[in-house]
């Protein structure tokens, strides 16, 4: 996990020595909305999804955590209720850093601290880029800058969904049927080729255009 990147190994051994491993299958619940926690989660494979619920049953997925990355750091500084539903969308692995290890890393280790606030700060910067993308750009925009980012982070033109359509769809604020929608119209422009959930990117750049709000002729 980059944040631990540069951390001594004394002082990773230490951390780990209060660390707990904790397996989630798909499907289930890691931490609930209003929940007290005294911890942060690293995911070592398997993926889980963040998201708010509505009562009505409504939901906003607003960030899918994969292997190598981390969620509910800033709970160990402020103890507040947990904002956020955690479920796991695949049989992940876990790394549970308690509060009291991970404040105490900080205090002895300046190279932790700079990769939390590099990882933060990364996470914030993504944060203003989704909260511009779902209030400023349609939903052909939408969807267009989603694959091209996805085959920019999996370093190929082939990429694959992370999640099932409906989690996309939730993810990027459309309906699944707006979602499929838009991807059978990229198909037919040949700018991709999807195969389940793999999407085949035969154009990035034309896709690239669509997401900066250009028509793709």
């Amino acid at each position: 996990m980059p944040m631990f990147r540069h951390v001594a190994r004394a002082h990773l051994a230490e951390l780990a020595r209060h660390a707990r491993v904790q397996h989630v299958r798909r499907g289930a619940t890691v931490c609930r909305r209003g929940e007290s926690l005294n911890c942060f989660f690293g995911v070592a494979y398997g993926l889980i999804k963040l998201a708010l619920r509505a009562d009505s049953g409504e939901e906003k997925v607003l960030r899918l955590v994969g292997a190598g990355e981390t969620f509910g750091e800033a709970l160990v500084f402020r103890e507040r209720p947990n904002p956020l539903d955690a479920v796991a969308l695949a049989d992940t692995m876990l790394v549970v850093f308690p509060s009291p290890a991970v404040i105490a890393l900080l205090e002895h280790d300046p190279s932790f601290a700079r990769g939390l606030l590099d990882s933060l700060s990364e996470r914030m910067h993504n944060m203003v880029a989704e909260i511009e993308a779902s209030t400023l750009l349609s939903a052909r925009q939408r969807v267009a800058a989603y694959l091209e980012s996805l085959a920019v982070e999996q370093s190929d033109d082939r990429a694959r969904l992370p999640a099932t359509k409906t989690v996309i769809a939730a993810r990027l604020g459309v309906t699944k049927e707006t979602f499929s929608r838009l991807l059978r119209e990229l198909a037919n422009q040949g700018l991709i080729e999807v195969e389940k959930r793999d999407i085949v990117l035969h154009d990035r750049s034309g896709l690239a255009a669509i997401a900066q709000g250009a028509p793709h002729a």
